[in-house]
């Protein structure tokens, strides 16, 4: 061979050898796509909690060690890159397939399957097969790199340490910028997309052997059939992600929540409500701001009642925002702050549940407790709404320092409503007992009242009214006003006991707060 023959063997191995490398960076990147987009597509039916990510992060680690192991046996057996991006073609296909399965699959898992058990058998399903495959590319290639047992470990560090570095760019690339930008089926599909053309392209970088031609064309064929047929049936159902309806008239994905807005006719009325992943969070009766539609929210009337001399109010949980304007409404004078942790929600209260019409409730994005430590002064009534229905319950929004932390911020006289979904007896009023015993000794007195008083094993709002003082006059005037108002008649009805000493229910602090274990029993 010529010295110019020579040097272009050498230039096409360098670049086949840079190429391997891009390859095993962009599967190692696809897995973390798949594994962080996951949580989100588990997340309206199971829940975002710790069992949601536990699931996927074990999920997704049993599938890189099968598909190491199973990279390694078929790389001994069979050493063609042909092969290699073969194997990158067919995860392109599986991954495509997620959108697919999504809206087979979780609908009726949902329906039969519990918090713990859910988040596995559903990810399973999706994810652990596209997981599997990509991850048997990279001792793949440390086999078709590898030239001698002098080299071995430096090959296999380095495809690793590429591999890896695809891992971490797809981790931040789609927490920053792909979950904020862009709906889950669309991730996916363009990660299949790109492994596609990737593959596609290896195949052309890496013509097959002269005698091998019959057996790769009709590998080819089907690997390619089976890809093609994935990227049209993911395509298909991109545009339709689960709990899209005719009325739906807001939808979308983010990193937070899937939110959905939808309108419709309810009980005579007509109805806009805000639903953050499976939960509806708030209503709005169309054309009377005055009205509340979910039974709960008549409670807020307690504020006024507790503490009459409101001036200043702080809401950790905006929803649809209906609470704030009713309080606003009945003390248009006093000072509405609103603590959200999703921008998205706040948007969507301008616009379709009429934020933008009270300028003086002051919306601002961030977590409700950093955002009540940072706001400067006291406040007279503070409103815990976070919680989001039973399954989503932030665990550093109910541990002794929160509240404690809450109570510091209560001026002289303040008080403090919290809205929790739970059962006050049986297994589900493990939360309840919990969550009460955990304010008790903070707050010095601490009411109780309950949507459906006279169902205690069944889920249902529990409103918990603590005041920051002992104050044995303004406490009698507050029962004297309960009972005396007729509009407030439905609150001291609904006055109920606190839980039973014998009852479980563990005090919780930012050490310990096993919330989601607490939830789990009750389901």
């Amino acid at each position: 061979m010529s010295k110019g023959g020579e040097k272009a063997a050498e230039g096409s191995g360098g670049l086949k050898r840079y190429y391997l490398y891009l390859s095993v960076f962009l599967s190692g990147g696809a897995i973390l796509v798949i594994e962080i987009a996951a949580g989100r597509v588990l997340a309206p039916h199971f829940g975002n909690t710790l069992y949601t990510w536990t699931s996927m992060i074990g999920i997704i680690l049993a599938a890189l060690a099968v598909g190491y192991a199973a990279g390694g046996r078929m790389a001994d057996r069979n050493p063609n890159a042909r092969m290699f991006f073969l194997i990158m073609i067919a995860g392109a296909g599986l991954v495509a397939l997620v959108p697919v399965l999504r809206a087979a699959f979780l609908p009726a898992l949902e329906k039969g399957l519990s918090l713990r058990s859910g988040p596995i058998i559903g990810g399973l399903l999706l994810f652990a097969a596209p997981g599997c495959v990509l991850a048997a590319l990279t001792p793949y290639a440390v086999k078709l790199s590898s030239r001698g047992s002098d080299t071995l470990g430096t090959v296999t560090g380095n495809l690793f340490t590429w591999s890896t570095a695809g891992s971490i760019f797809g981790t931040f690339i789609t927490g920053f910028f792909l979950i904020p930008a862009f709906g889950l089926n669309a991730i996916f599909l363009s990660t299949a997309i790109a492994l596609a053309v990737v593959g596609a392209a290896g195949l052309y970088l890496y013509p097959p052997d002269v005698g091998g031609k019959k057996a790769d064309a009709k590998a080819l064929k089907g690997v390619s059939i089976f890809a093609g047929l994935c990227v049209l049936a993911g395509a298909a159902w991109t545009g339709s992600p689960p709990g899209l309806t005719k009325e739906t008239i807001h939808f979308r994905e983010n990193m937070y929540h899937t939110l959905r807005v939808i309108e419709g006719d309810r009980e005579g009325k007509r109805v806009r409500q805000l639903f953050l992943d499976y939960q509806p969070e708030g209503a709005m009766v169309i054309g009377d701001d005055r009205s509340t539609f979910f039974k709960y929210t008549r409670y807020l009337a307690l504020g006024p009642a507790a503490v009459p001399d409101i001036r200043r109010m702080f809401f950790i949980g905006g929803g649809a925002f209906t609470m704030p304007k009713a309080l606003h409404l009945m003390r248009p004078e006093a000072e509405v702050v609103v603590a959200e942790l999703d921008q998205d929600v706040i948007a969507v209260g301008e616009k379709y549940f009429r934020l933008d019409k009270y300028p003086r409730i002051k919306a601002v994005s961030g977590d409700g407790r950093r955002s009540l430590k940072r706001a400067k002064g006291k406040w007279d009534f503070i409103v815990g709404d976070a919680y989001r229905g039973l399954r989503n319950i932030p665990a550093h929004l109910v541990t002794r320092e929160f509240f404690a932390e809450a109570r510091d911020r209560l001026a002289p006289g303040g008080a403090m409503m919290l809205n929790l979904i739970a059962a006050r007896s049986g297994p589900g009023g493990a939360l309840y007992a919990s969550v009460y015993r955990t304010m008790a000794p903070v707050f010095p007195d601490l009411w109780v009242f309950s949507v459906d008083p006279k169902q205690p094993a069944y889920a249902q709002n529990i409103l918990l009214l603590a005041f920051r003082d002992r104050d044995a006059a303004r406490r009698r005037k507050f029962l004297e006003r309960l009972e005396s108002d007729p509009e407030l008649k439905f609150a001291a009805d609904s006055r109920v006991s606190p839980p039973s000493r014998r009852s479980y229910g563990p005090v919780m602090t930012d050490e310990y707060a096993p919330v989601e274990y607490l939830i789990n029993l009750g389901l």
